[in-house]
């Protein structure tokens, strides 16, 4: 498991930052908005920055959310959806309107259930926002509370995407801490050409507009946005989401090409071992069978230390022990997804149903 720990230490200076607009996604999440708005509008930021949210046209209860903080913050706006919307989802329309409706050139987009860890996150998010740079990545988990393998699951999968992104190229993102241009989106139709899908409204913008060294990360601790705990069908369906876009990302078999190969290796390392540990029990070839053992400790030590680092480094809880197994793991739940795909209606993950 790589971190992408230290790829990205140059920053902007503060007095350069530029003004900052944060959409944030409102769509049926009224009480998660009322609890995070307040750190949105309180960022330990010294230029001007904008809160937009997004919401459902006819939903009383986010209007009287951003009704009572728009009282003490100016910076504070809205915009509505229509309840129905056609031939597009309804979190890509709320991410374009709320595009339209920015003042300022660069946009942090995210869901009213993600929180930033700290008052510093915009700052550290806008560091990195630099003349040469069009997309910022963040680095996003789910909260403490969630299940331990979905948290496992998310460090693993940004590890990879975040040192995609710092190297060369940036692929596709697991969460909304994001930064873009707002130039760029309007000036290249924004989601035109994936329209007809329900999901990747994160997964398609970091695709699309992502420029060969023209991405950036945000890696520090005060940069972290949380997830609020997901339920297990939402955790799927991102899966299944992800499952039904990916032959439409570009780049999809370089990205993939470093995490299949770890994956590969290891269960290849795993099988290995035991396959000499088993013939050399039937031969009872101690000193084979004692090699066997020494490799199978040596090969978890090194997997805890990796993970080790990167537990550290983006201050994951999460039991070092498990490590191994959830990595077993990883090909199973796989598995279940591409099968559960395999078993849907396809008609679920299009906006387009004749």
């Amino acid at each position: 498991m790589e971190s992408a720990a230290d790829a990205d230490e140059n920053e902007v200076a503060e007095s350069e930052m530029p003004a900052v607009s944060i959409v944030v996604l409102a769509t049926g999440t009224t009480e998660t908005l009322d609890a995070h708005l307040s750190v949105l509008l309180t960022q330990n930021y010294e230029q001007p920055y904008e809160v937009i949210v997004v919401g459902v046209k006819g939903d009383l209860s986010t209007e009287d959310v951003i009704g009572k903080y728009s009282v003490d913050h100016k910076n504070l706006y809205s915009t509505y959806i229509p309840q129905r919307s056609l031939f597009i989802s309804k979190q890509k329309l709320s991410v374009a309107l709320g595009v339209k409706a920015a003042h300022n050139e660069w946009i942090v987009l995210l869901d009213a259930k993600d929180r930033p860890a700290s008052s510093m996150w915009l700052r550290k998010m806008a560091a990195k926002m630099d003349k040469d740079t069009n997309l910022v990545l963040g680095y996003s988990n789910y909260d403490s509370e969630a299940k331990p393998y979905y948290r496992f699951d998310r460090l693993r999968n940004e590890c990879y995407l975040l040192r995609k992104a710092s190297r060369k190229t940036a692929y596709r993102t697991e969460s909304g801490n994001f930064a873009f241009r707002r130039s760029e989106f309007l000036e290249q139709d924004g989601y035109l050409g994936n329209l007809q899908y329900v999901g990747g409204e994160y997964e398609f913008l970091i695709n699309k507009f992502a420029r060969t060294y023209g991405s950036r990360i945000a890696v520090s601790p005060e940069a972290f946005v949380i997830e609020d705990v997901p339920t297990k069908k939402a955790w799927l369906n991102r899966k299944l989401y992800l499952k039904s876009i990916r032959k439409d990302l570009e780049r999809t078999s370089a990205a993939r090409s470093l995490y299949v190969a770890d994956l590969l290796f290891m269960y290849l390392n795993y099988i290995a071992i035991i396959a000499a540990a088993a013939y050399s029990g039937l031969t009872m070839n101690w000193i084979l069978l004692g090699t066997s053992a020494l490799t199978l400790i040596l090969t978890i030590t090194s997997r805890i230390l990796s993970a080790r680092k990167a537990y550290r480094k983006f201050e994951a809880d999460l039991s070092l022990w498990t490590v191994v197994f959830y990595e077993f793991s990883i090909v199973f739940h796989k598995l279940s997804v591409i099968l559960r795909y395999r078993m849907a209606d396809k008609y679920d993950f299009t906006t387009h149903k004749l």
